[in-house]
């Protein structure tokens, strides 16, 4: 299963709210990959891979796109186990850090 929301701010603060937002709801997040980064530059879209874990399971991480073009951030949340559903609280993040930076 997949959520998406687009976000009408750059991906830096948008990450800094969704990783206080997960944190809240009983996720982890990490970066698994970072374009600026990669290319050690700074460049005009940003895309990043994150993974959230669920602190109180073990279950696989939920894999967290974000792409930020023109000062617009696209976040795509989607489990890795085929037909696994996206935890609720995952969605309830996400639309909280939209309310957060409007």
């Amino acid at each position: 299963m997949e959520y998406h929301q687009s976000i009408a701010a750059p991906s830096e603060p948008t990450l800094a709210a969704l990783t206080q937002a997960l944190g809240a709801h009983g996720y982890r997040l990490e970066r698994s990959f970072d374009l600026r980064s990669a290319r050690h530059a700074t460049a005009t879209d940003q895309y990043l891979v994150l993974l959230a874990y669920e602190q109180a399971t073990s279950a696989p991480p939920i894999v967290i796109t974000a792409h930020e073009c023109d000062g617009i951030t696209h976040l795509r949340a989607a489990t890795i186990q085929p037909g696994a559903a996206l935890n609720r609280s995952v969605q309830t993040a996400f639309t909280e850090v939209a309310e957060h930076l409007i």
